[in-house]
């Protein structure tokens, strides 16, 4: 049963009937729908839902520039392929400062040691550029890069929590403590027993409770925690002289990337 926890802000979270959130740390499944179902005391944690959650959906595209050889090809593949005259001509002129281009590579090449180095670097880029900026001059037209924006994958989506923290009892100043405590250890990796090599650090699954439409998030790392204390006061509780007000930002990121039957399975 997922409504005890042994640790919660506020403490009557859980009774409230409002929107909280559920994180469970585990060990990484690398698995979109990874959840985790047995909770322990000392592995999850229920904080109150903060305002203003944010769900940004990022996709990763690149841009392409074929150039002259990629124009023809897609020329060559559509319906209309027939070239004109002056189409064929500028063809042969760019052709031919790429040409220029490999020569001079292929000759700093047989040259070798310094020279070939002058020559197959700086020259091989110099003279293919001299020789196009030649043509264009004399053509007074440039080479259309068709460029365009290629889909490479999904973005690995990152989520934000800023909590806000001001403790009405000694209790409460502890588990707030505590709570601290449990995000900063599990992002830590330990060590072997040989000292040679990290384990990983454990992950989080996170469950927002008592509230619908939100969509789901699929196992993350914590990747930062920033703990800011009395951000808007100068004030200590007089018991063990502890901050009165506590910060705390918790930044994830999932595992893996989704594709769209995880969207249509609500995250």
């Amino acid at each position: 049963m997922e409504l005890f926890m042994a640790l919660r802000y506020p403490i009557d979270v859980q009774g409230r009937g409002t929107p909280f959130i559920l994180f469970t740390s585990h060990r990484a499944k690398y698995k979109a729908a990874a959840t985790q179902t047995t909770l322990t005391d000392n592995k999850s944690c229920a904080m109150y839902m903060p305002p203003g959650f944010q769900v940004a959906d990022i996709m990763r595209y690149e841009s392409a520039s074929p150039g002259l050889l990629g124009g023809v090809a897609e020329n060559l593949l559509s319906d209309n392929n027939d070239y004109s005259a002056e189409d064929i001509r500028n063809i042969a002129s760019t052709g031919a400062a790429a040409a220029t281009q490999a020569a001079a590579a292929t000759i700093g090449n047989a040259l070798g040691g310094g020279a070939g180095a002058v020559v197959g670097g700086v020259g091989a880029t110099s003279a293919g550029a001299a020789v196009e900026a030649v043509r264009a001059k004399r053509m007074q037209n440039i080479t259309n890069p068709n460029e365009f924006m290629l889909f490479r994958a999904p973005g690995i989506r990152q989520f934000s929590f800023t909590f806000n923290m001001i403790p009405t009892s000694a209790r409460e100043s502890d588990e707030t403590f505590e709570i601290i405590k449990y995000f900063r250890e599990r992002m830590y990796p330990t060590l072997s027993a040989n000292d040679l090599m990290f384990n990983f650090p454990e992950v989080f699954t996170i469950k927002f409770k008592n509230v619908d439409g939100i969509p789901r998030i699929a196992e993350s790392a914590l990747t930062n925690a920033s703990t800011q204390f009395n951000p808007n006061s100068m004030s200590y509780f007089k018991r063990g002289n502890r901050p009165v007000e506590i910060g705390l930002t918790l930044s994830f990121q999932e595992l893996m990337p989704l594709t769209q039957k995880n969207i249509k399975d609500g995250f």
